[in-house]
């Protein structure tokens, strides 16, 4: 059994199957070329369905769907050659490593790791590297502000988002004087549906893109929760002249999370990167 080193900084996904390497985010675009199974992939620019990759020195389009899924381990994990704790151990990962799941098998996950593939049990890993309980959600769904606060949340800057799974509601936050934190808004929203849930856990606004879709829908004023998942607004035309979805309060995304568009405007003008996430 070899200790896996860390993976390399740069981001990078692994495709499920044979993956037509497009010149536009559309099924129907050109194909540049055919990547195929399990082969890497540079990711140079996400949206919520569609990555911008590189391979082979060739740079396109893909679906989000035909890639791996990013995930991190939350303790020392044993990376096994079969979905089973009585099968070998490849390689010992240590706590916040980033692994890419292939896919899952009842209750473990087949993954890359180093350019290593195995099993890990689907519980060892989460969307963020924390613990699943690493907060007491107690009041999570009843009272987000005595969540925030009983918890201590922490942001590097002025302003926290929380997002209610259950019940469908984003919240934003002030921190005051005494350190404590202030809602400011909360508006109804939408998040994944069951087959492409939205990612649970903490994390920091890494950027944001005035827009980002489609041949059939466009994304206006989207914050980036991390990698492809964005808070943005409900859905427009191609053009973006004309809303053609403005569903909130349902779970029916890919996994984004979907606002009014005054509401995701304001977090998109507003709420600075390194600004702290939690949904759950």
């Amino acid at each position: 059994m070899n200790n896996a080193q860390a993976q390399p900084s740069d981001p990078s996904k692994y495709t499920l199957s044979n993956t037509n390497l497009l010149e536009s985010a559309s099924f129907t675009a050109p194909i540049i070329a055919v990547i195929p199974a399990n082969a890497l992939v540079q990711v140079v620019d996400s949206a919520e369905d569609w990555y911008l990759v590189t391979y082979d020195d060739q740079t396109g389009y893909v679906p989000a769907s035909s890639l791996s899924t990013t995930k991190y381990t939350w303790l020392d994990v044993l990376l096994r050659s079969y979905p089973s704790a009585e099968s070998n151990p490849i390689a010992s990962l240590p706590p916040k490593s980033e692994v890419e799941v292939l896919s899952v098998t009842g209750a473990w996950s087949l993954v890359m790791y180093n350019s290593v593939k195995g099993y890990i049990f689907n519980y060892f890993l989460t969307d963020d590297g924390n613990p699943p309980a690493e907060y007491d959600y107690t009041y999570f769904n009843t009272n987000m502000t005595r969540f925030v606060n009983e918890n201590n949340i922490q942001s590097p800057t002025v302003n926290l988002i929380t997002t209610d799974l259950e019940n469908k509601i984003t919240y934003v936050f002030e921190k005051v004087n005494d350190g404590s934190w202030k809602l400011l808004y909360q508006w109804l929203c939408t998040v994944g549906k069951p087959s492409t849930p939205t990612i649970q856990g903490t994390f920091y606004v890494s950027g944001r893109k005035p827009y980002f879709g489609t041949d059939n829908y466009r994304a206006k004023y989207a914050t980036r929760i991390k990698g492809s998942y964005y808070y943005h607004t409900v859905l427009f035309n191609a053009a973006g002249t004309e809303v053609i979805d403005d569903r909130l309060g349902v779970a029916i995304s890919h996994g984004c999370i979907r606002l009014a568009v005054e509401n995701a405007q304001w977090i998109y003008d507003n709420v600075l990167d390194a600004s702290a996430i939690v949904i759950h």
